[in-house]
């Protein structure tokens, strides 16, 4: 087990890279502004499972030395800024409402859709290295560190993701135009930050 030093370290790791803007954040405030944060707790579970999918699969191709398992890191972190970069266009061009692709305009992104939004997050990506390499893999005992990591990860990652959404509702129906133009270049803005700290 690791220790409560660590565990409070990696907690706070956690809540950082889970509460500070990022683009599944501010698609979930999105979500949460046009059907309630009710109807964005789908997006958010799928969001933090992606997230949990990640760090673990990761996580268990490090600890058996696949190293090549780096390797996907800069492909698929260019492939998610094309994807939340073409979101953050469609936001700034349209009419207020956030169209996506497979539910119907009045069916709020669910489970899969934050499955598929946080696979193609290059913030999950670098979160996910950043915290292998720095609080699970110097640890005695790296496979229950990693296991402790994902349980508290996990609940971190919900909770502060449920809260965007929960503050997303609170913007009203009358403002939801001019929001999502403001979040679209937010989300423009975090995307070429995180590319910018990736290829550094």
């Amino acid at each position: 087990m690791a220790e409560p030093q660590a565990l409070l370290a990696i907690a706070g790791f956690a809540l950082a890279a889970s509460a500070t803007p990022g683009p599944v954040n501010i698609i979930g405030a999105m979500i949460g502004a046009r059907f309630g944060p009710r109807r964005a707790l789908g997006f958010v579970s799928g969001a933090t499972a992606g997230f949990l999918m990640l760090l673990l699969g990761f996580g268990a191709g490090l600890l058996a030395g696949t190293g090549w398992i780096l390797a996907l890191s800069r492909p698929m972190t260019l492939a998610g800024a094309a994807y939340l970069l073409w979101l953050a266009w469609r936001l700034l061009r349209g009419d207020g409402r956030v169209e996506w692709s497979g539910p119907a305009a009045t069916a709020a992104p669910g489970f899969w859709s934050g499955v598929l939004v946080q696979g193609l997050n290059p913030k999950a990506w670098l979160a996910v290295l950043s915290s292998l390499s720095t609080f699970v893999m110097p640890l005695a005992d790296p496979a229950t560190g990693l296991a402790a990591f994902a349980a508290l990860f996990g609940a971190i990652c919900w909770l502060s993701l449920a809260a965007w959404a929960w503050g997303g509702a609170r913007v009203g129906q009358g403002r939801l135009r001019a929001f999502n133009r403001g979040m679209a270049l937010v989300l423009a803005l975090s995307v070429a930050w995180m590319l910018a700290r990736a290829f550094s």
